[in-house]
């Protein structure tokens, strides 16, 4: 990566029913073979009690490529690497790069959707998403 390269915080909460294949995902958006393993832990709640695994990491530029276009299979994606589980996971993002007229706040974490949130401070990301840490006995 180039010096002048930009990088942004991105903010994601991922329903547990979508984790799965938001780890699919992970791996076509993302920069190694570990990515196939970013959502593990459904450790944070809504308001309504529907639980989330939550990252916050700093990408570059690449990251939304990705993230927009046609999927494809990365040289470094498992062998049980699913395109159709990485499509429904891409379907399923809400991708919040900041306000608009529109949308001006971040929108809630749902069960419906991996939101994403682009800025600088995680925790402020994560609360916007109306998003709390359950406590360690509470996640499964």
């Amino acid at each position: 990566m180039s010096e002048t390269s930009y990088r942004w915080r991105v903010s994601v909460s991922c329903p547990e029913s979508l984790m799965t294949a938001a780890n699919h995902l992970a791996v076509a958006v993302g920069e190694m073979a570990g990515d196939f393993y970013t959502f593990t832990n459904a450790g944070y709640q809504d308001a309504d009690g529907n639980k989330y695994a939550v990252m916050s990491t700093v990408v570059t530029e690449l990251f939304f490529v990705y993230s927009g276009s046609m999927l494809t299979k990365r040289d470094f994606a498992p062998d049980d690497w699913s395109f159709e589980l990485a499509t429904q996971a891409q379907m399923a993002v809400n991708l919040w790069t900041g306000p608009t007229e529109q949308q001006p706040d971040p929108p809630l974490a749902n069960p419906e959707q991996i939101v994403g949130v682009v800025g600088d401070d995680a925790q402020a990301a994560i609360s916007a998403m109306g998003l709390t840490m359950m406590a360690e006995e509470e996640v499964a």
